[in-house]
């Protein structure tokens, strides 16, 4: 499932293609995909509007107009990509944003976990998808290491589940928790609770490394993810440990290994993070 740097690498450059212009049509090809898709109320929302900014939060790509917003939620396969109206759609599309100079935005989504859902402006911060969201990692007015290390004083869970909890921080997902665990030299089932406050500013650091280097990398493609021009990330050529099992540690040769913490595969060396 795409995490922080996908989607951010995807907003990013929808916004450099979507802001202070226009979709002429909005078109969808079917009711739902994971749920109902508020069809009218969207295109009351980007029809003829001109786009005021394109923002994320969480997993979540925000398209704002003066009449409110559309949320897209990428689920496990689901793409947001730029095509020339004469282009094939591809099976799957469930949605078409056609901008005046006749290119289209496709909402692509074969496994259909994905979301498109309306937002009001009054209820922005309010809205259930995004209310109970924790903080973002990257923001420059955040304080990543005292926010993980105040949060996880009650906290037994295991410190990598801790971080996947999006109330908590928001994509710290699977493959960057362990990427981030690992450079901090954290074993991922330690207790969230056990970790000191010098661990706790070890590890911010580390997160907030691993998601800038993924978003400059593009994201990580290990299997659907596609950016806006339908090109993969590259940060999977920089992973470590995240599905590297029985490959060498890159730093201290010990052979990686698997493990399953709340039905994700965790990824860990067994010296370097003792």
């Amino acid at each position: 499932m795409p995490e922080l740097p996908e989607v951010e690498t995807l907003v990013r450059g929808v916004r450099q293609e979507l802001v202070g212009k226009s979709f002429v049509s909005v078109s969808f090809l079917r009711a739902d995909i994971r749920e109902p898709i508020p069809t009218l109320r969207l295109k009351q929302i980007l029809t003829s509007q001109p786009v005021h900014s394109v923002t994320r939060r969480g997993k979540y790509m925000l398209i704002h107009t003066s009449q409110g917003s559309m949320g897209v939620h990428l689920g496990m396969s689901g793409k947001f990509v730029l095509s020339a109206s004469s282009q094939e759609r591809l099976p799957h599309t469930h949605a078409v944003f056609e901008l005046v100079d006749g290119r289209q935005f496709r909402f692509i989504d074969p496994r259909r976990f994905g979301r498109l859902f309306s937002i009001e402006c009054e209820e922005l911060n309010e809205h259930p998808f995004l209310s109970k969201l924790g903080v973002e990692p990257l923001n420059d007015d955040v304080n990543l290491a005292k926010h993980l290390f105040q949060s996880s004083r009650s906290k037994s869970q295991a410190v990598k589940v801790f971080l996947m909890d999006s109330s908590v921080v928001v994509g710290v997902g699977n493959i960057y928790a362990s990427e981030s665990l690992w450079r901090a030299k954290i074993n991922p089932h330690v207790s969230a609770k056990q970790l000191t406050s010098k661990m706790y500013t070890n590890l911010a650091r580390q997160i907030i490394k691993v998601l800038s280097e993924a978003i400059l990398a593009g994201g990580t493609t290990l299997k659907d993810y596609r950016n806006k021009d339908g090109n993969p990330g590259y940060f999977q050529l920089n992973l470590a440990v995240y599905g590297r099992e029985a490959k060498p540690c890159r730093k201290c040769a010990a052979m990686i290994v698997k493990t399953t913490q709340a039905a994700r595969s965790t990824y860990q060396c067994p010296i370097c993070q003792k």
